[in-house]
């Protein structure tokens, strides 16, 4: 019977569904004795089995964003990915997926889950979440099957949708950003990294409006992206393989975007341009990304 996994300690409650996409439904931090809900949706009763448009936080894999055309470019030609949202292949294959729990303790979960048709690579994808005092630190790692002889392209990445307020003022987004990767009129890469008027702004920090931001930026070395609600402080990190944070402002949430790539980087890499994140996952090379979210006492 499907159920939701609840991890916690000192600091935070958090609720995940394994049997929706191992997807986040609610992170409750514990401040000044009293709780705030950090996702949409996350006061919400939670089907395990369904993760709501616009709620919570999903996982991205074994790409992330989107791949014009579902034309997947990879060292063994061209792979055609089923089109999911015309006119192209988007988020992964993962996110309404039944993932398979391997460790529960009262602080993490680690979870598992086959790559399997219609992605054309064989392998699997672990996923890790533990809380670390005030802090909720999440890891996967993408592996090539043992039988698997070719590379693929691979790429991981989260898309939780944050509240825009936890009960007063709009919180404020400040992104450690180095450029913002122009987008088409169906919101794919270019390939030109451009210094934008919202890359600025958001270097020195700004309150996002509906509408204001649906884009792809390169991180700064080690750059971090800090949400300021009135209320708490959350600092968002990473590995290093955690290239692009992807911002979306909708009506109802923020979303910030941890991820490995930009938008279709195997495209982009394959005619030459550089910094896209593109990466090869073999037997020998899987691909590790952990992202960190740590809020202040």
């Amino acid at each position: 019977m499907p159920e939701n996994i609840h991890i916690e300690n000192d600091h935070a409650q958090v609720t995940v569904s394994p049997d929706a996409g191992a997807s986040l439904r609610s992170i409750n931090v514990k401040k000044n004795n009293g709780f705030f809900e950090l996702l949409s949706g996350g006061d919400d009763k939670h089907n395990p089995t369904k993760l709501p448009h616009g709620e919570g936080s999903f996982v991205m894999a074994p790409w992330v964003n989107r791949i014009r055309g579902g034309r997947l470019v990879t060292p063994n030609g061209i792979q055609n990915i089923p089109i999911n949202d015309p006119p192209h292949a988007i988020h992964g294959l993962v996110r309404e997926s039944e993932w398979q729990i391997k460790s529960v303790t009262d602080t993490s979960i680690q979870m598992s889950i086959n790559l399997a048709k219609p992605w054309p690579f064989k392998g699997h994808i672990k996923y890790s979440i533990y809380l670390k005092g005030r802090s909720l630190v999440q890891t996967m790692q993408m592996f090539a099957a043992d039988d698997e002889k070719r590379a693929f392209p691979g790429s991981l990445g989260w898309h939780p949708w944050f509240n825009r307020t936890l009960g007063s003022d709009l919180v404020e987004v400040k992104a450690e950003v180095s450029g913002q990767w122009e987008l088409d009129e169906t919101l794919t890469a270019t390939g030109n990294l451009v210094d934008s008027n919202i890359t600025k702004q958001l270097r020195k920090g700004i309150h996002l409006n509906p509408g204001d931001v649906d884009g792809c930026f390169l991180r700064a070395s080690g750059g971090k992206v800090i949400l300021t609600w009135p209320e708490l402080e959350l600092e968002m990190s990473g590995s290093d393989t955690i290239t692009h944070f992807m911002l979306y402002s909708p009506k109802h949430a923020l979303c910030v975007e941890p991820q490995t790539s930009t938008v279709d980087a195997a495209q982009l890499a394959e005619s030459g341009i550089a910094r896209t994140g593109h990466v090869l996952v073999d037997r020998k090379h899987p691909l590790t990304a952990t992202t960190t979210w740590m809020w202040n006492e």
